[in-house]
């Protein structure tokens, strides 16, 4: 049973205080299409159980996942829980899946984009991945993550490019910060945090086979080819008892 509507029209379901959007990835590509080219500002977070624990036990962060116009179920975990809590099913919307349509659309409509994140170097590598990719994709312009103390020349970039996606790939929560404290300064009308995606482009990462992303097991994919990812994992048993948590405490309400 879906519970409401987001911003945007479409379904949600309610997840740990957030709507979740509820419809098909098809839907949510062509809703951002839309929007983009109606130019109603969108910040659509792509949430999965790592960021939600960091919300829980961060106000200030859960604030700016709520100011977010759309929430979409990134990780399996988010998919299973939202079921376990609720009964209702999301779709599963991976960021880099999204992000990836997202570019073929921007090409074929001719929407400029704009990167920022990862190393220098490998993001030159992914904008030489995409441009290869989708010939038409218009690439106003990239800067790497690292630009510690020097935020206001980054801003100013990206407001001299006049984008109208931003892809920001500096990991979570700090994409998601970046994204809610320039929204508003900057002339983007889609923004999108997308944590590693740009080592994928590049060709620094390679993505799970689809079999693999299916089964929704991409987190163990990415820990057996990263072994320094496996001290993260602590978070799985954290959301399971969260969950947990949850579900008792609304069966004794």
């Amino acid at each position: 049973m879906i519970e409401d509507l987001d911003s945007t029209g479409a379904e949600t379901v309610g997840f740990l205080g957030f709507r979740l959007y509820a419809a098909s990835p098809g839907r949510a590509l062509l809703e951002l299409r839309d929007r983009v080219a109606e130019g109603r500002t969108t910040h659509v977070v792509t949430l999965n159980s790592e960021m939600a624990l960091t919300a829980r036990k961060h106000p200030e962060f859960a604030a700016v996942l709520r100011q977010a116009e759309m929430r979409v179920a990134d990780g399996i975990g988010i998919v299973l829980g939202t079921r376990f809590l609720t009964g209702c099913r999301v779709h599963r919307i991976p960021g880099i899946s999204l992000a990836e349509d997202m570019m073929a659309a921007a090409a074929h409509e001719v929407f400029t984009v704009y990167l920022l994140g990862a190393r220098s170097g490998v993001i030159e590598r992914a904008v030489e991945h995409l441009q290869a990719r989708f010939p038409a994709l218009r690439i106003a312009g990239w800067h790497h993550g690292y630009f510690h103390g020097e935020e206001e020349e980054v801003i100013e970039d990206i407001r001299a490019s006049q984008a109208q996606i931003l892809l920001v790939g500096t990991g979570s929560p700090g994409q998601e910060f970046f994204i809610a404290r320039t929204r508003k300064r900057l002339p983007c009308t889609l923004f999108m945090g997308v944590g590693g995606t740009f080592e994928v482009w590049a060709g620094r990462w390679r993505r799970a086979a689809p079999w693999i992303q299916r089964m929704g097991l991409e987190w163990l994919y990415r820990a057996i080819i990263d072994p320094t990812r496996w001290r993260r994992l602590s978070f799985i048993p954290r959301f399971i008892w969260l969950m947990l948590c949850e579900k008792f405490s609304r069966q004794g309400a």
